[in-house]
């Protein structure tokens, strides 16, 4: 294994580094999109298209198949199987029940538990029993029984490479975005990754198989004036089986007094003191200006007033003409933003539209154990009635009617009720004379016409005709997946795209579904319901197409690193916000250190072992809580524009 690590001061200067000839030449993965954005803004002519790219499209290239739809399928097919019919449980029966309905309610987070463990290769002989909770002990015998059987093919992660696989997928991987690689032009020798806090078990793994062959290099920055932040990143890399070269004793300060960044610099250099311990020295020379936000709300309309001047000025790429640039610590601005701008945030997938509105509220409302839909929600019935799905003489015909019947239909529970009450009230409204329908036309059920009663009729059967098609007696049949992708295929090829009047883009959606669903209707599995409902969306929804959008208008601070980069060919009126400063924000973790049910005592007391790739996994895990401190400094310290710090507050 090869692999060395190096820092560098000034991100600005990484050309000007001793080891620059070293890694000029070679191909170059970062971290994120960004990073690789703001590489190339500062080094057009060292950093062309074609010679870097982020690390995502390598591990996807290297190891293509633990990404793709139809093992992540299966594998959620094989887990829900043991969950259901496998699993040995212990202990009290009512505990037993409380563990399996957890397990199956957090299906995802097990899915990422079990293939982290594969990841990791963890032998399940290293790992003391005792040491574990009892969901832990759970989890522990679903891995144990995947690797006692069959199931095991489908969670085997390729780990025996030729050094002529590894050279193709790194350039399958700088090739992923179109841009083709000038064979000629790339030392092929090393690969250099930049700016990695989070490493995932994956992510390492790649980076042992392709060090069989290359030379590794790891990068990041490093500022010796502020160990005590830059701390974070000196654990985790500490934790390779490497040395750390390139810690200068040279101090990076900004010395521009006259730059229209300058005092934001030097708050870096001072939040940098505080941090430190060192307050004696830390100089102020006049009071920062601090925005306040009374809440979320206001803060997420203040961007959003932003964002709307941007799109009068470039509606098409409304994010390159924001005045500010805004980084929040925590951005769920975002959560209330994707509902005024939600072509921001990717285009819309099958699932947003009606047609997928149809399937979810379908999905929902079924019961495969009685083979009908049951109504807990009148919300599901009027979404299929609204999706234009159903055969209707005018478009919203159906949706109308019901709303008129409502009130005599909301209690119901089923649509087999639903069409009972129907009949009983045409049955009715025939021996009504006018007399009698005046006395009950407070009723407004009784306002609607029989013919418009028998429109429901038929709009609801067929309602359940549909549902029928789709899942009747899934859970007793084989290969229950397979038959359900090859109806879902039929009935978007042969009922939707041949419909007239269907919009580009939604067409365009479907087509791209059919593609995903090739690569689905072979698999051979069988599962629950509940299974097939929790995979829906990793193949009914796409991917946004790139360029279009950037599935966020607040960033967060993970962007920071390569979007400051740029700051210095900004327009000069361009503010850089930083946003959400109070101590719960900078301080939140805002995801998971491990997934539901593994946690830091699973990995540092349940078991030990001494291999460097799960040393440096548990470990950058643990060390996320310090990420968004560095990179506030950070921003502040290389931002070269205007800047404007702000926060939300947390109490009353």
């Amino acid at each position: 294994m090869s692999i060395k690590i190096y820092t560098y001061r000034d991100p600005y200067r990484l050309n000007k580094e001793h080891y620059w000839e070293e890694i000029s030449k070679c191909p170059h993965f970062c971290v994120s999109q960004t990073l690789v954005n703001g590489l190339r803004r500062c080094f057009l002519k060292e950093f062309p298209r074609e010679r870097i790219t982020t690390m995502k499209y390598l591990m996807e290239s290297l190891f293509p198949d633990w990404t793709s739809t139809s093992l992540v399928v299966k594998q959620h097919a094989d887990i829900d199987n043991i969950l259901n019919h496998e699993l040995s449980m212990s202990g009290e029966k009512s505990e037993q029940g409380n563990i399996l309905k957890a397990f199956r309610f957090n299906r995802e987070e097990v899915f990422n538990s079990i293939r982290t463990l594969f990841e990791l290769r963890i032998n399940p002989k290293d790992i003391l029993q005792e040491q574990l909770t009892h969901e832990q002990k759970y989890l522990l015998d679903i891995y144990t029984k995947i690797n006692s059987t069959a199931k095991v093919r489908n969670f085997y992660l390729k780990d025996e490479f030729t050094e002529v696989e590894v050279s193709t997928a790194i350039f399958g991987a700088l090739s992923a975005l179109g841009a083709e690689p000038n064979v000629g032009a790339i030392d092929m020798g090393r690969i250099v990754i930049h700016g990695v806090h989070q490493f995932s078990p994956i992510m390492l793994r790649a980076i042992e198989e392709i060090s069989k062959y290359k030379k590794v290099i790891l990068l990041f920055n490093y500022q010796n004036q502020f160990k005590e932040v830059y701390q974070t990143w000196i654990d985790i890399y500490s934790a390779f089986d490497a040395p750390i070269e390139g810690f200068s004793g040279i101090e990076y300060m900004s010395t521009d007094e006259t730059s229209i960044s300058y005092r934001g610099n030097m708050l870096a250099n001072n939040i940098g003191k505080l941090v430190g311990g060192k307050t004696g020295s830390i100089v102020v020379e006049k009071p920062y200006e601090i925005t306040e936000f009374d809440n979320m709300t206001e803060f997420a309309g203040y961007v959003a007033n932003i964002f709307e001047a941007a799109q009068r000025i470039d509606p098409e790429y409304p994010m390159r003409r924001m005045k500010e640039q805004i980084y929040a610590a925590n951005n769920s601005a975002n959560d209330i933003l994707k509902i005024y701008f939600p072509e921001q945030f990717g285009e819309r997938s099958f699932l947003n539209y009606p047609l997928g509105h149809f399937f979810i509220a379908i999905t929902n409302m079924w019961d495969s154990e009685t083979n009908q839909i049951l109504v807990t929600d009148l919300v599901d019935i009027k979404e299929c009635l609204s999706a234009n799905i159903l055969k209707e003489e005018k478009k919203g015909e159906l949706l109308s009617i019901f709303g008129r019947m409502e009130s005599l239909l909301s209690d119901c529970s089923s649509i087999n009720e639903m069409l009972l009450r129907l009949k009983s009230v045409k049955k009715t409204q025939r021996y009504l004379d006018e007399q009698k329908k005046e006395y009950v036309s407070h009723l407004s059920y009784y306002t609607v016409s029989i013919e418009e009663i028998t429109k429901l009729e038929t709009g609801l059967q067929d309602l359940m005709k549909i549902a029928l098609f789709f899942y009747e007696d899934f859970e007793k049949q084989s290969n229950n997946f397979k038959e359900f992708y090859r109806k879902l295929k039929e009935y978007l090829r042969d009922e939707i795209l041949d419909e007239e009047g269907l919009d580009e883009e939604f067409t365009d959606i479907v087509k791209r579904v059919l593609i995903r669903l090739d690569e689905v209707q072979n698999i051979d599995a069988t599962a629950s319901f509940e299974c097939l409902k929790s995979t829906m969306s990793i193949y009914l929804t796409q991917e946004t197409k790139p360029g279009k959008s950037a599935n966020w208008i607040v960033r967060d601070f993970e962007q920071i690193d390569g979007d400051i980069l740029r700051s210095k060919y900004e327009d000069p009126n361009t503010i850089y916000h930083f946003a959400c400063l109070t101590d719960e924000d900078i301080g939140a973790i805002n995801q998971a250190e491990f997934s539901w049910p593994l946690s830091d005592d699973f990995f540092e007391i349940a078991q030990n072992p001494v291999d460097w790739k799960y040393q440096v996994f548990v470990k950058s895990r643990k060390e996320y809580k310090n990420f968004k401190r560095y990179a506030l400094i950070y921003g502040l310290q290389f931002n070269r524009a205007r800047f404007k710090l702000s926060y939300v507050r947390r109490d009353r």
